[in-house]
């Protein structure tokens, strides 16, 4: 009878923390979770983000550290203006709770990382190859790392390593495609002082704007510590981030070539790219968008299972990823502790429940992108968010000082 067994979860994202820190909170400490990175903060986590009360934040109350959310969570973060390139405001939504507060990912990787003891999370254990055997019937886990050393004896091997997962080739050898959608994240520093302008226009939280026929966007997003996030982003191949014709370290260039893209939009938008100092701390990260098939599932295998971009990959137009890999991890937890003594039972379980809830999330990120970036696209949005808060948000009431165009 297997009452403790031995779990790897590779990645220490959201995922892989989240199924960690529940596990570890019910009792069960025979979980390691290998890391590649060699502490939590040799990179940025990326901007804000908000939690949903059934998915990110449960899994949060599961774990015993929603408090810990909310000493982060900026309600006002949920503040939302929806514009067009030349400036017009479509859509402005703000001073209400929709219960899906905003945080800094960085802040929620702090709050799950501080949630687990010393030596469960592995730093610099950069993931080569996995491989699982059964030995009398018993699934045998051995990780192999890129430094040459190895682990082994695995009653199951969480992937929870991202896009590029080392796991998922265990139980299917489909890999992320090109969405067709790449551009720059751009990080403002010290948005209130040294880019006012801009901090006036994207406001307390989010600021969207729509391209439509000229297939770009720009994604504006207040964070916790004082900067703004954008995501200029379109339609380009799959080459441009490699090859786009000049230096991304250049700004002078960076500028240039956007200020061309972005040519016929309003002043206020263009500043965006003006505004970019270099030497001020400012900072641009080249991006390519890739995605899994939607509907994406495979035969349960003993011994192995994935959560969040290594199981669903989606692009971040619905705003899903992040809260479908916390109730990924949750749920594979809840699973694995209602089913210690067999966790094949536990992972077709976890398995049959999470391919259809990832289907519906990735489908309507894939028609979330393609309304972004098409002629009406704009308008299309405005409709789907007054249906949503009719439909799904009813305690929201919109105050008479709210703008929302005709559409």
């Amino acid at each position: 009878m297997l009452t403790t067994p031995k779990i790897a979860i590779i990645g220490a994202g959201p995922s892989g923390l989240t199924l960690a820190r529940i596990l570890y909170s019910k009792g069960l400490q025979t979980i390691t979770v290998f890391e590649g990175e060699a502490s939590r903060h040799v990179r940025s986590q990326g901007g804000s983000l908000d939690l949903h009360p059934t998915s990110g934040q449960l899994a949060l109350k599961e774990g015993g550290i929603y408090d810990q959310f909310l000493k982060h969570a900026r309600v006002e973060g949920q503040d939302l203006k929806l514009a067009d390139r030349d400036g017009k405001v479509w859509l402005n939504v703000a001073d209400r709770d929709t219960g899906k507060p905003e945080i800094d990912r960085e802040k929620l990787r702090d709050i799950l990382l501080d949630s687990l003891p010393n030596g469960i999370v592995q730093w610099g254990k950069r993931v080569k190859s996995v491989d699982v055997e059964l030995e009398d019937e018993r699934p045998q886990g051995l990780v192999r790392f890129e430094d040459g050393s190895q682990e082994s004896g695995y009653d199951l091997i969480v992937g929870a390593d991202g896009a590029w997962s080392k796991v998922r080739p265990l139980v299917t050898h489909i890999p992320p495609f090109y969405s067709g959608v790449a551009g720059i994240d751009i990080r403002l520093d010290e948005a209130d002082t040294r880019h006012s302008e801009i901090s006036k226009m994207v406001g307390r939280g989010s600021y969207f704007v729509f391209g439509e026929e000229e297939r770009r966007v720009l994604l504006c997003q207040r964070n916790g510590d004082g900067s703004i996030r954008i995501y200029a982003v379109g339609s380009a191949p799959e080459s441009w981030v490699k090859g786009p014709g000049y230096d991304f370290d250049d700004v002078e260039a960076v500028q240039k070539a956007f200020l061309n893209d972005y040519g016929s939009w309003a002043p206020e938008h263009k500043r965006i790219f003006e505004d970019l100092n270099f030497k001020e701390g400012d900072s641009i990260t080249p991006r390519a968008l890739y995605m899994l098939p939607v509907g994406l599932k495979w035969p349960t295998r003993v011994g192995v299972t994935l959560l969040g971009d290594a199981a669903h990959l989606m692009t971040p137009f619905a705003g899903q990823g992040v809260n479908q890999a916390m109730q990924d991890g949750m749920e594979l937890a809840l699973c694995i502790l209602a089913s210690l003594d067999d966790l094949t039972t536990a992972v077709r379980k976890y398995e049959e429940d999470m391919f259809p809830r990832a289907q519906q999330w990735t489908q309507r990120t894939w028609d979330s992108l393609q309304a972004r970036f098409a002629p009406g696209g704009i308008a299309g949005f405005c409709t789907m968010f007054k249906d949503r808060v009719k439909k799904e948000e009813k305690a929201v009431e919109f105050k008479e000082n709210d703008y929302i165009a005709e559409t």
